[in-house]
């Protein structure tokens, strides 16, 4: 769950790109006189084509503590937080020295098991962004809330994670922290 949203972070830009030229009636392009190109994009995050589901998929790994007032499904079940609508806004600078980029996305989500049923509906947001200049350092983060309740109460589920490489492409910080309330 967490190595997803990890290496989603840091491919979500590219993926964003992606999207943005697949849909040029969303996108806003921008050149200046300095050949720096920066575009805007516009998408539902529930939707296919924008690419955010799944938000998150469990069981979540070890070091992700589960409270014991939580149900138990939330450590062994099979489940996936998915935005079933809301909006989401992405944009990228891009110049010789590099390139820049963030997203946003925030809508109503559900929490579903493996079953097909859904345990909890609230709202998620997931925010992040990273760059890399011509050097080849890298930095990216991301944020995800999920707030919702169900049957079994309320869940609220935080997690952010920040990652950046040097020239030479080697992690010199690489964070993630998780929490989940019940």
């Amino acid at each position: 769950m967490i190595r997803l949203l990890c290496r989603r972070s840091a491919l979500a830009i590219v993926g964003l790109a992606a999207i943005a030229f697949a849909l040029p009636t969303t996108v806003a392009l921008a050149a200046s006189g300095n050949a720096a190109v920066h575009w805007t994009g516009h998408c539902d995050p529930s939707s296919t084509v924008c690419g955010s589901n799944p938000l998150l998929q469990g069981p979540p790994p070890p070091f992700v503590t589960i409270p014991a007032n939580c149900p138990a499904f939330l450590s062994t079940d099979t489940w996936s937080l998915d935005f079933v609508g809301g909006s989401s806004v992405f944009h990228e600078t891009t110049n010789a020295n590099g390139d820049w980029g963030g997203f946003t996305a925030q809508g109503q989500a559900d929490f579903t098991t493996h079953d097909g049923t859904v345990q909890y509906v609230g709202h998620a947001t997931v925010w992040g962004g990273g760059g890399n200049n011509a050097g080849s350092q890298t930095e990216g983060g991301f944020t995800l809330n999920f707030s919702g309740s169900g049957i079994a109460g309320n869940l609220s589920i935080h997690i952010n994670g920040h990652q950046t490489t040097n020239n030479s492409g080697t992690s010199t910080a690489n964070v993630t922290n998780v929490s989940v309330t019940c």
